[in-house]
């Protein structure tokens, strides 16, 4: 089943649920949203869900309480599903709400429902320039491969943030030249935070990680990044060669399939990056995996020839 159809059930549920809420609570939506915010505030969750759903009985176009249900599902009980339930209903009453629609792309994004997704981030965009519906479009389109419009995307977001990420980058800098290592990586993710995009920030942080010796976070960096630029070839060798170098004790032979898996893509995307062939040789020889090991050092030393 779809989550579309599951949504429209869901709802039909959740209509039939306020129709048999006492006639008394009807009688001032003000009342029960104002006493929800308090409730919320509070983190009384379970209390201000009976009165926004009360909210909603009594004024069933009240958007806000229809969103502030959405919130509440999505940032503290993780129930995507619920979540995606009340932001849609919220734009049935008033569609003129970019954030919304923001917020519904990235559900359907999460539910891999791409038309949709799309649909509602072009709807935030048409309202408001957020760098977030292009970052969630340029997964998406790299997703189905239309790299092209991917990139124009991210070039929206590096455009409309260049400003903002400036400070941040000088600081890193001047951090990194200071071997400040905990301040650069705090001013890298501030930039990351703003753009998601930036190429620079993703590169510097799995470096400093990397040296750090936090390979885990290292590898969930630069996996980030490669959802953003799946063809960028140093991108996937840097990883590749992190994979390799993650001794795990549990996951060795996962990890490992990754880095070759890494430089198999990178040598289809171009195969006269010399450095897959020298990462694959040492792998193979780590492996002890001889006519393999032997392949690749023929196409390594071929590889070189040709780039002279």
């Amino acid at each position: 089943m779809s989550i579309q159809k599951f949504l429209s059930i869901g709802f039909f549920i959740v209509t039939i649920a306020y129709a048999y809420v006492p006639s008394y609570a009807g009688s001032d939506a003000s009342y029960y949203y104002k006493r929800a915010l308090i409730q919320y505030k509070y983190k009384m969750y379970n209390y201000a869900i009976e009165s926004l759903e009360l909210t909603l009985s009594s004024d069933p176009r009240h958007f806000e309480a229809a969103n502030l249900l959405a919130k509440i599902y999505l940032d503290h009980y993780n129930d995507r599903v619920r979540a995606l339930q009340y932001f849609e209903e919220s734009l049935k009453i008033n569609d003129n709400q970019p954030d919304i629609h923001l917020e519904v792309g990235k559900l359907y994004y999460f539910f891999s429902e791409y038309s949709k997704a799309i649909e509602h981030l072009q709807r935030t965009i048409a309202k408001k320039n957020d760098v977030y519906a292009h970052y969630y479009l340029v997964l998406i389109y790299n997703l189905q491969k239309n790299y092209e419009s991917a990139a124009s995307h991210i070039a929206v977001c590096n455009a409309i943030t260049l400003q903002q990420i400036k400070p941040e980058i000088e600081k890193a800098q001047a951090a990194q030249k200071d071997n400040n290592t905990n301040v650069a990586i705090a001013h890298y993710k501030k930039v990351l935070e703003i753009n998601p995009v930036n190429r620079e920030a993703y590169v510097q942080l799995s470096h400093y990680y990397r040296i750090q010796k936090k390979i885990d976070m290292a590898i969930q960096i630069l996996e980030d990044c490669k959802k953003v630029y799946p063809k960028d070839t140093d991108v996937l060798l840097t990883l590749a060669h992190m994979y390799f170098e993650f001794k795990h004790p549990k996951r060795r032979e996962y990890f490992i399939k990754q880095a070759i898996d890494l430089c198999k893509v990178a040598i289809g995307i171009d195969s006269s990056h010399c450095e897959a062939y020298s990462l694959l040789f040492e792998i193979y020889k780590e492996l002890g995996e001889v006519p393999l090991r032997d392949e690749h050092a023929a196409k390594y030393d071929a590889c070189l020839e040709g780039s002279r």
